[in-house]
């Protein structure tokens, strides 16, 4: 995993999720499952986690979790 292209591919994510910019937590996330040596299941739940943590209830948060990922895959190698 290449840190710097995730991170740009997750800087060009324009996406909203019910009015939160999700960036932060994609980012979070990269940098926690790099730290960990994780893969593609660590960073989905990381960011599962990171949803579900907000204030306000997001529905169908897998959906969104599939939804952000599939914009960064393949771009993070």
């Amino acid at each position: 995993m290449n840190p710097v292209a995730c991170i740009k591919a997750i800087n060009k994510v324009k996406t909203s999720v019910e009015g939160n910019d999700p960036r932060g937590w994609m980012k979070a996330c990269a940098k926690e499952t790099l730290l960990k040596m994780g893969n593609e299941h660590d960073f989905k739940q990381c960011l599962l986690r990171k949803i579900n943590s907000t204030k306000q209830h997001i529905e169908n948060p897998e959906g969104y979790v599939n939804m952000l990922y599939h914009q960064i895959e393949g771009k993070c190698s």
